[in-house]
């Protein structure tokens, strides 16, 4: 984790949001860009919207329909990324307990190395 005080339930809710705000941006950039399959399906996606929020039709715009087929994929990942926030949360802890054994261990063997040597140097030799 980057920041001490973030938990690592907020860490993953933090990726989760940042991966659906990409999702949405990406769909918009294919969908502009005129990918098959990824433009029609998100102005059908977009269609649908607009049945469920006529409101929406007072949105004047050439782009508007797309912005609103890949807002809606962003909402869907999100919405359904969060309940996995919980098993993300466990890895990063998994991951983050793991890392502090390796520097434990590290730091060990550093040291028993360096008494070696410090005990290797403290040879009584008379002449």
């Amino acid at each position: 984790m980057s920041d001490a005080n973030q938990t690592p339930l907020k860490e993953a809710t933090s990726i989760i949001t940042i991966t659906a705000i990409l999702v949405a941006v990406g769909c918009y950039a294919g969908a502009v860009q005129n990918l098959a399959g990824l433009a029609p399906s998100v102005l059908w996606l977009a269609g649908l919207v607009y049945e469920w929020w006529p409101a929406l039709n007072a949105l004047h715009g050439a782009q508007i329909p797309l912005l609103v087929g890949s807002a809606t994929i962003g909402l869907a990942v999100f919405l359904f990324g969060i309940p996995l926030a919980p098993l993300l949360a466990t890895s990063f802890a998994k991951a983050q307990l793991q890392n502090a054994e390796r520097s434990t261990a590290r730091l060990k063997r550093n040291r028993a190395n360096l008494q070696k040597k410090e005990r290797a140097k403290d040879d009584f030799i008379v002449h």
